[in-house]
């Protein structure tokens, strides 16, 4: 799992959301509350953000599926920036240019073919795309 050892982010304001048992959700892709009755928990619960709609915020680790031979992988917290300068997973195949409107592809990253999203009723902007170790990402600021 690697480190959030990210030079270019700045994380704002951060909270914690429950991922479920059967969940895998990859870092630095969009995480959304998960719908009712599964939303009204605290922390709240986390689902992938695949479509258009409200995004909750960026996951900043790996959350694999629970392996039931490991208790470590159990009551899984995330931690989810919700605004700041952040990175989020990018499809190489389709990268956003600077200043578009954040749109999130099936798999929760930033693509060019995505649908638009938004976070705290206002719209993330893409302001860089990077590569860090060779992954691409996106630099998107969130208010």
């Amino acid at each position: 799992m690697a480190t959030p050892v990210y030079g270019k982010q700045f994380i704002r304001f951060a909270e914690t959301g429950l991922v479920p048992d059967g969940t895998a959700l990859e870092q630095f892709t969009l995480v959304k509350t998960a719908p009712a009755p599964a939303a009204i928990t605290e922390p709240p619960t986390l689902a992938l953000m695949s479509a258009a709609g409200e995004a909750f915020g960026v996951l900043q680790q790996d959350m694999p599926a629970v392996d039931a031979d490991k208790a470590t992988t159990l009551q899984r917290l995330g931690t989810v920036a919700t605004s700041g300068l952040l990175l989020v997973a990018a499809d190489v195949a389709n990268l956003q240019p600077q200043r578009e409107v954040l749109k999130v592809d099936g798999q929760g990253r930033s693509s060019s073919a995505g649908a638009a999203v938004t976070c705290g009723a206002t719209t993330p902007i893409v302001r860089q795309q990077v590569v860090i170790g060779g992954v691409a990402m996106a630099l998107v600021s969130f208010n």
